[in-house]
């Protein structure tokens, strides 16, 4: 198996910049029309970010969920997504996402042969919370994928760290949740783990890459895109990089970029981010390469808020592809019951189930005393919560390893992390009522239904969210601020790139999340994923003249 290297005087139809949901499936629409197409990738494994996500693609009004009986519809699909806009909307891609995305996920499920299924009883994250809501129907996951059927390039598709990538989503609900492990059908995740069965992002990954290979489409890895070639106006292909030599590649009808978050990218966040955090849970590629390549030619850039925000914490000696592994809290182990959030003051400040709520609250900023109150936080769990779910590679009823901040009382760990010992004492009496009565009157965990789902005990009553903090000894995990995707490359409805003065840049175009957010500063699982998927099959469709 040997990748060719790129050469000089290399002319196709489309440049596709990334090799996660977005470029993959742009490289995949354009084949289908009989255009040539190449896709670039910086690093030296295919997937990017994609193989790191939930992997589910949020689609409303879609086939599979008709042909389960269930009733949606795109102007119901609207309502939900305008709503979480929140009046950041662009309004023509929002629309263009409703009424495209039925007919792109039809492209890879029939023409393609991706495997997609509606995820059974996952609900909306906002559902009965939001207009235009359902409880099932929208986010759609592919089947277990066996890996090994790449063969000789089996070795270049990027693997997920965390285990739960060998789980479907619906699989974990039945075995009652993420927050049990203990539950979980261990013969079936080794085995899938022996035969490298791969399900979420890292799934959709590997299907992806089969259809590339399948197809026949050229793809090179370490090959980063360094600049854009501009000629007469119009993007008219890259210079890349490999092997210390710069290359470049004519494109005939244009180039997408598709490189995903500029999460990593330090002059781009202290430019760009309020909380200037840079670690991330995805690949250290991920550093927001498509908006330097396209603001050097004049494209405009959104910065909105992302309300959307994780928290990370790494156990010393892991890593991936040898950097730290960072794990993250948010939606998921800061959710499940027996744990809390609290900053310095020892005070709660969010429903710790929900992502969105956390992050809102962590950009509160305290004018008098002139800081954000809620940064740095931590979580606090006892040995309930140590026994029953362990953290991270910690299994569940395993020593808690050396590293890991405990103490006998809480006054005592509060001493240990630097909080207010009787502002932690009071506000764990609090929560231990709100546990009891199975209802948080502050800030409302457990009410929603998908974190229920998401990073709920399904097994534990009568909250799935919510349990006591009341054996000791205590623990406390100090937690990193993650970086946030607050800029994207300003697109229309066609996946056409904008320049800062109004008008398309010929040639170019932008698709996932290096773009900006279609439907404004909300959050819904599915919403990334699925935005990569329709604009890179617009952006194709545009570029080829379909």
């Amino acid at each position: 198996m040997t990748i060719p290297s790129l050469q000089p005087g290399m002319e196709v139809d489309i440049v596709c910049v990334g090799s996660g949901m977005g470029a993959s499936c742009a490289a995949l629409v354009a084949q289908a029309q009989g255009l040539e197409a190449v896709i670039l990738e910086k690093s030296d494994k295919f997937g990017g970010g994609t193989a790191y996500s939930y992997g589910i693609v949020w689609v409303g009004g879609n086939h599979l969920a008709e042909g389960m009986g269930i009733q949606d519809s795109k102007e119901a699909a609207y309502e939900y997504l305008n709503h979480l806009a929140a009046g950041h909307a662009i309004e023509a891609n929002l629309r263009a996402y409703i009424d495209k995305s039925p007919e792109a996920l039809r492209f890879f499920c029939d023409d393609v042969g991706i495997p997609f299924y509606v995820v059974p009883g996952f609900p909306d994250y906002f559902q009965g919370m939001a207009p235009g809501s359902l409880s099932e129907g929208r986010n759609l996951q592919v089947r277990p994928f066996e890996s090994k059927s790449l063969g000789e390039w089996h070795g270049l598709l990027r693997a997920a760290p965390a285990v739960t990538h060998r789980a479907t989503l619906d699989e974990l609900t039945g075995w009652g949740g993420r927050a049990q492990p203990r539950n979980w059908d261990g013969a079936l995740i080794r085995e899938r783990m022996r035969k490298d069965i791969r399900t979420f992002g890292a799934g959709l990954s590997g299907y992806l890459m089969g259809a590339v290979l399948r197809r026949r489409i050229s793809f090179h890895l370490e090959a980063p895109v360094q600049s854009l070639v501009v000629e007469a106006g119009r993007v008219a292909g890259v210079i890349a990089r490999q092997n210390g030599n710069e290359v470049i590649i004519k494109a005939r009808k244009g180039v997408i970029l598709a490189t995903g978050h500029n999460l990593r990218n330090e002059s781009l966040t202290q430019r760009f981010g309020e909380l200037h955090a840079t670690q991330s849970l995805l690949p250290h590629s991920v550093d927001g390469d498509s908006i330097t390549i396209a603001g050097e030619i004049g494209a405009a850039v959104s910065a909105k808020p992302a309300f959307q925000q994780d928290l990370l914490y790494s156990i010393p000696g892991e890593d991936h592809y040898g950097t730290p592994l960072y794990r993250g809290v948010t939606n998921n182990e800061s959710g499940f019951p027996h744990s809390i959030l609290v900053n310095l003051d020892g005070k709660r400040f969010a429903d710790e189930s929900i992502g969105q709520q956390v992050g809102a609250t962590l950009r509160n900023f305290d004018v008098r005393k002139h800081r954000y109150p809620n940064t740095p936080c931590f979580m606090i769990f006892d040995q309930t919560y140590l026994d029953k779910y362990g953290l991270g590679s910690i299994q569940p009823a395993q020593k808690a390893p050396d590293w890991l901040a405990r103490n006998k009382t809480i006054k005592g760990l509060a001493q240990v992390l630097g909080v207010n010992g009787d502002g932690l004492a009071k506000t764990i009496q609090r929560f231990n009522r709100f546990s009891a009565a199975g209802k948080d009157s502050d800030f409302g965990r457990g009410e929603f239904p998908f974190a229920n789902s998401v990073s709920g005990d399904l097994t534990h009553e009568p909250n799935p969210n919510l349990g006591p903090l009341n054996k000791s000894p205590y623990y406390g995990l100090p937690l990193e601020l993650a970086a946030t995707n607050l800029t994207g490359i300003i697109t229309n409805e066609s996946a056409q790139v904008l320049h800062l003065r109004g008008h398309t840049i010929p040639g170019l175009y932008a698709c996932g999340s290096t773009s900006a957010h279609y439907y404004g500063i909300g959050y819904q699982a599915g919403c990334e994923l699925g935005g990569a998927m329709t604009f890179g099959y617009l952006a194709a469709k545009h570029a080829g003249g379909a």
